[in-house]
């Protein structure tokens, strides 16, 4: 014969009991939790880029879009660059632009195209948030670049890119 308040070995209907109410309460509290917010986009990194800024491995493209505004991740950790580098060393192959308006910044930093010979340290580099504007340079050095290296100079309107959009997020 089963002791009285049992329902078999191990099983307590008071403990059956206890667990109902936990239930209950969490999912009253979810179902009461204010939702998320829907302005609130994720704001992926893309994945088929990836920065080193280690002074070994060519960064042209990525550092290119990065100063366009696209989100990256770092080679080494897999955590997102953000909007601002620092102390970091960059190898070069070709050209690096520096639009304005997409609030990114460099400081501290060293670019160096091995195949020309040209080293640029800084000091900062800061594209502000007016893309109207050039972007502000500061305590920036070149050694080995062509006359005119560093001048601001105009471009072509760049059509923005919708970091915000779901569909440019890697899901699995």
């Amino acid at each position: 014969m089963e002791p009285c308040g049992t329902g078999g070995p191990g099983f307590r209907r008071d403990a059956v009991f206890a667990a109902g109410i936990l239930a209950a309460f969490l999912l009253a509290a979810f179902l009461t939790s204010p939702p998320a917010r829907a302005a609130e986009t994720p704001q992926c990194a893309r994945g088929d880029i990836v920065l080193w800024g280690d002074g070994k491995h060519d960064d042209t493209a990525a550092l290119n879009a990065w100063l366009r505004g696209d989100n990256l991740i770092w080679a080494a950790t897999g955590e997102p660059v953000g909007e601002a580098i620092a102390d970091r060393v960059f190898r070069l192959s070709a050209a690096v632009y520096v639009p304005g308006g997409t609030g990114r910044r460099l400081e501290r930093f060293r670019l160096v195209w091995p195949e020309r010979g040209e080293t640029v340290t800084g000091g900062s580099v800061r594209s502000g948030d007016d893309p109207d504007t050039a972007p502000a340079v500061s305590g920036v050095a070149i050694v080995g670049g062509d006359p005119g290296e560093g001048v601001p100079f105009e471009t072509p309107d760049l059509t923005p890119k919708d970091r915000g959009d779901p569909a440019r997020c890697a899901v699995s």
